[in-house]
């Protein structure tokens, strides 16, 4: 099998997206956005090949699939789509395709192929963080409430807010280096960085929303998110002052007020770490998208 992949630039994002809406799903990576902002880290190709766009990220020198194929697939192409990236694989088991949704399992089972969990994204109802009414939201309303009496104002992100969104960045990176022995974690805020400073430079062409949260002048949090579908707004990054109380759940009520045009808040995952699990955990999700990877059974 030959396949005559191309490079996954900005020009092929109509095409792209044509094949994401045939395939409605609750999990981020079904974006051009979501890959496009870690192409520092990854090579992204793709090839339409019997009727599905395939989309493949390459690495130091290993290759696997970032989404499942897109369009109407069946066993004969995803059993194609692992030759292919075990050809091209130091090691077959390398090869795998990552974010399949729990609807596509039966399939991928059927498939011969043997699925894993992934970390599962956490999806919210928007009206509940907007307002953080009740009991269960008691300590985030504490939070919010304790930064208003700095009387901060929010607003949308400008192009004139990216040397203190950087300079905010570093000290919160920073911050949370500190206090961190999790190497995982330490790599994880290092990879961050490009896509942090990806955003600053092309928020408006990609389409992104972004917020800033300022107290007597000093930008003290930015958010940024996309529209992942008509009913579901996904929040991709926030940084915020980790020396103010509150700000954190000041900005990410306030985004959710904004955002009222949508149902459902996608926070993404929360890469199995503790404290982050522990967060988003205690504002409720409304439920968890469950996410699987897939490989070869051993010795397929």
């Amino acid at each position: 099998m030959f396949l005559a992949l191309r490079p996954l630039l900005p020009e092929v994002r109509p095409l792209f997206e044509s094949y994401l809406v045939r395939t409605e799903r609750p999990l981020s990576a079904y974006s051009f956005i979501t890959h496009h902002l870690w192409r520092d880290h990854f090579s992204f190709y793709w090839v339409v090949y019997e009727g599905c766009l395939l989309l493949f990220a390459k690495y130091d020198r290993c290759v696997y699939m970032p989404l499942p194929p897109l369009g109407p697939c069946n066993q004969e192409i995803v059993s194609h789509c692992f030759d292919w990236m075990d050809q091209n694989n130091p090691d077959p088991g390398v090869s795998r395709i990552e974010n399949i949704g729990e609807s596509d399992c039966a399939f991928y089972r059927q498939c011969g192929l043997d699925l894993k969990p992934a970390y599962p994204e956490y999806i919210y109802r928007r009206d509940d963080l907007a307002d953080l009414r009740g009991d269960r939201y008691k300590a985030q309303r504490w939070g919010r409430n304790a930064l208003e009496r700095d009387v901060p104002t929010i607003r949308a992100y400008a192009a004139s807010d990216r040397d203190a969104a950087e300079g905010l960045y570093q000290r919160w990176i920073k911050g949370r280096a500190s206090v961190s022995a999790d190497p995982v974690y330490i790599r994880m805020l290092s990879d961050s960085e490009s896509v942090h400073r990806l955003i600053f430079r092309e928020w408006d062409s990609l389409g992104m929303t972004g917020i800033v949260v300022e107290s007597f002048g000093q930008v003290i949090g930015y958010s940024f998110g996309f529209p992942q579908n008509p009913d579901t707004f996904c929040i991709v990054v926030e940084v915020t002052d980790l020396e103010r109380t509150g700000v954190a759940p000041y900005l990410f009520s306030a985004f959710c007020r904004r955002l009222n045009g949508y149902r459902w808040i996608n926070a993404m995952d929360d890469s199995g770490l503790p404290n982050l699990q522990r967060v988003k955990t205690s504002y409720r999700p409304a439920r968890l998208a469950a996410c699987y990877g897939a490989r070869r059974v051993s010795g397929r």
